[in-house]
């Protein structure tokens, strides 16, 4: 048995917002670059230590903006896999829940970097983030199941 697989007119959204996940990572890496400006932490260090944390609000600010990315790395990859499938049957409705789901990343990091909130707390502003990924994995798994079934 072959599947024939057509890609759906409208599939460059899907494209286009694939893109803008990458557009997003180099937002981090600019976001992160400037705090380690700020902070004064030299390559290859990954953090600040916490005792220097305690002792200056740069470098807890650094350690908040360098966390957010990796944060971000760690949700992209499935991020984009629920995208790319799930596009396949649903393509403006999932370049439009990607495109809220890059808005949301870029909340969660300016939240994360807030100077007067504690803890990285400022990143619940991005929660939202999360359950679009959601939405995504299940378009993408109901898109497997339909090419299963047919």
């Amino acid at each position: 048995m072959s599947l024939t697989l057509t890609v759906p007119q409208d599939y460059g959204y899907v494209l286009a917002t694939a893109t803008l996940t990458t557009v997003v990572a180099w937002f981090h890496s600019m976001n992160v670059s400037s705090y380690r400006r700020a902070a004064k932490v030299p390559y290859p260090n990954a953090y600040a230590s916490a005792a220097e944390c305690k002792e200056s609000k740069e470098k807890y600010l650094f350690n908040c903006a360098q966390r957010s990315h990796g944060n971000y790395l760690e949700h992209q990859p499935q991020m984009l896999v629920g995208l790319l499938i799930g596009g396949l049957k649903y393509p403006v409705v999932s370049a439009a829940i990607g495109t809220a789901w890059c808005a949301s990343r870029v909340a969660y990091t300016i939240g994360y970097c807030r100077k007067d909130k504690s803890d990285g707390s400022g990143r619940q502003i991005g929660v939202a983030s999360s359950f679009l990924e959601m939405a995504l994995m299940v378009m993408s798994g109901m898109t497997g199941y339909q090419m299963i079934t047919g």
